[in-house]
């Protein structure tokens, strides 16, 4: 179906909602009838047999159905607590072709629930009203739920599985950043758990999804405060903040001043410096005051998602503009910027090389977006999340994000720019880098997204594979280091069966490994991901205990009540205590007392920033410990 054209035959209709029928409790199951307009139908509840024109669809869970003119509906079978909105409407379309497109049969499993069902049930709350500025209303909210519709069904058709939870909760704060959102609210809307939700922001951010959310509010707080005149309550309610002194103290912790000052004191700096006149951001002209020699934009917003996108006519005004007022400005201070000034010079010179030799200087490499021509030998590397990936193949990128410069494992990080999280584009931009890798998480909270980004560079998408071996292997192939990719790969192997020998008298063939962690207000439990799991479980081939197996490695347990904890510990504990949580421990301790690891002296204690990381680097040091731990407790 082509849902892009489906979308503008509505636009194109001239529509009128006729009716809504929604089922409640018991109430009898409408028998065969034929509609004279067409109809959605949003189901709820267990297993259920809907027929629309003899083609029977088998319902679990939320369902969206659409029916044209003269279809033939009936309920064959329903669950008890099968419950359905029917929203029936009449639709004059401009042509033919419009009309026949309207009057399709289609149904999917929404990807995200919870939009659909909150704008259903706004249409019905405003048909209910029954007076006539209420019906009124419902006609442009059934616009509304239609759009919805029309969307859902197009991401459902791009992709044959549910989509990632965290892309979902992410461009959902970020549509509705204005509206109450908990955790809960995002678990709606992702069909998944809390603590699996948690764990997904953290494992791929480096933070919480409500942390994503404040971060979020905050910034659409500064464009306003820069952009309009609002009073600070009507900024606060605006991001989604009802309390204006709350949302004041929120800002100021975040930003090291209230929302007043911090309009107050960017606006003079506008006053004071010509290039913020020109519509050059702040952090733009604190990159050009250190060099001259930088690229430099203006953003513009447009569209209902406030993507970033470029003016591009202005680009080479901008340029000229800038070069000029920093000439002037400088006075001869030709020196500034000297580094990177080599660094380009550099990444010149080997391309002309490259193509006199005959070699291209680029080349297409195919990633998650699509295929992008990246330079054969990339110099100037932005990495949103992969670090110790890189420097594993002997790449320091010239840029990286906050959550990936705080691995205490990767040694002095200092001459790495910190792009901060979410990702500036700007700082990105002042890089001038020649590759940008990023991540499907990363990318989505850059402001601008993927356009953006590659707006600035050639921009690859990658998976998070979370395995050292098949990373070291992938940028070896997108770095073009594949002999150090190798090299890496023998002398790790190598390590690993040196660590396997040394380690195969200490622990027996049927003796299990957990790893624990706690923290001031909560408990996880470890599969083989990461904390040293992905090292006991896949590298050194050691055993979890069944429930650790069928719950967490196998399921989606990773937070844990007190109570159970005994259950999921084996022979050995790999134990890791969060600061701030030694209240929490010794009750922890109580129950562990009685394990098999207690008794036997068999609880290791690890750092959590430690064995947080899972990049090669990470890997290659947890490993050094884990096996100096367990030789120690032999």
């Amino acid at each position: 179906m082509d849902w892009e054209a489906l979308a503008g035959s509505w636009s194109n209709a001239t529509v009128r909602l006729t009716h809504i029928h929604k089922r409640q409790g018991d109430e009898p199951l409408p028998v065969r009838s034929e509609t004279d307009g067409g109809f959605f139908v949003l189901t709820t509840g267990e297993a259920s047999e809907l027929v629309i024109s003899d083609t029977v669809h088998h319902i679990r869970g939320v369902y969206l159905l659409h029916g044209g003119p003269g279809a033939l509906m009936s309920v064959r079978s329903a669950s008890s607590d099968f419950r359905w909105t029917v929203l029936s409407y009449r639709a004059l379309a401009s042509s033919p072709t419009d009309l026949e497109r309207l009057a399709q049969t289609y149904s999917y499993t929404p990807h995200a629930a919870l939009p659909l069902q909150d704008k259903c049930q706004t249409v019905t709350s405003l048909w209910q009203g029954g007076d006539a500025l209420s019906r009124l209303e419902a006609q442009a909210a059934f616009l509304s739920f239609v759009g919805e519709a029309l969307r859902q069904g197009q991401t459902v058709a791009e992709h044959d599985s549910r989509p990632d939870p965290l892309s979902e909760a992410v461009r959902y704060i970020q549509r509705h950043y204005a509206e109450p959102i908990t955790v809960e609210t995002l678990t709606g809307v992702c069909g998944c758990s809390a603590s699996y939700l948690s764990r997904l922001f953290r494992q791929q951010l480096g933070f919480g999804p409500i942390d994503y959310l404040i971060d979020v509010r905050i910034h659409k707080a500064k464009q306003q405060l820069l952009r309009s005149e609002a009073r600070l309550h009507e900024i606060a309610a605006s991001v989604g903040y009802a309390d204006a002194y709350y949302f004041s103290r929120l800002f100021k912790k975040h930003t090291g001043c209230s929302p007043m000052q911090y309009r107050s004191e960017q606006r003079k700096a506008v006053q004071n410096n010509p290039l913020l006149s020109f519509g050059l951001s702040i952090e733009s002209v604190h990159a050009l005051s250190h060099n001259e020699n930088e690229i430099y934009y203006q953003w513009t917003e447009e569209g209902e998602t406030s993507m970033l996108g470029w003016k591009k006519p202005r680009i080479a005004a901008m340029l000229l503009l800038c070069t000029t007022l920093l000439l002037s400005a400088c006075q001869g201070g030709s020196n500034t910027g000297g580094a990177a000034n080599g660094a380009a010079n550099g990444g010149a010179s080997s391309s002309e090389s490259e193509i006199e030799s005959g070699v291209a200087a680029t080349r297409t490499y195919k990633h998650l977006k699509g295929e992008s021509e990246i330079p054969v030998k990339p110099e100037r590397v932005v990495s949103l999340f992969h670090l110790g990936q890189l420097m594993a193949l002997d790449v320091r990128p010239v840029g990286a994000t906050t959550y990936v410069l705080d691995n205490p494992l990767l040694g002095d990080l200092s001459d790495i720019m910190d792009v901060g999280v979410p990702p500036s584009a700007e700082k990105i931009l002042a890089l001038d880098p020649d590759l940008i890798i990023t991540t499907v998480p990363f990318m989505e909270i850059v402001e601008g997204g993927y356009e953006a980004l590659s707006q600035i560079a050639p921009t690859v998408v990658v998976e998070q594979l979370n395995d050292p071996f098949l990373d070291v292997e992938m940028f070896g192939e997108l770095l073009g280091k594949q002999d150090e990719a190798k090299a890496w790969k023998t002398a790790f192997e190598a390590k690993i069966a040196s660590y396997k020998e040394r380690l195969a008298p200490l622990v027996g063939p049927d003796e299990t490994f957990s790893i624990l962690n706690v923290r001031a207000k909560e408990i996880f439990i470890y599969g083989d991901g990461n904390m040293g799991g992905n090292i006991i479980y896949k590298l050194l081939g050691f055993k979890p205990p069944q429930k650790v197996k069928d719950e967490v490695i196998n399921g989606e347990t990773w937070q844990i009540s007190r109570e159970v904890i005994p259950d999921f510990i084996g022979d050995h504990l790999l134990l890791a205590v969060n600061e701030g949580a030694e209240e929490e421990m010794k009750e922890v301790e109580k129950l562990i007392q009685h394990t098999s690891a207690w008794k036997s002296g068999k609880v290791y204690e690890i750092d959590f920033d430690t064995f947080l990381p899972g990049d090669p680097i990470a890997i290659e040091k947890q490993l050094d410990i884990i096996a100096d731990l367990l030789t120690e407790k032999k």
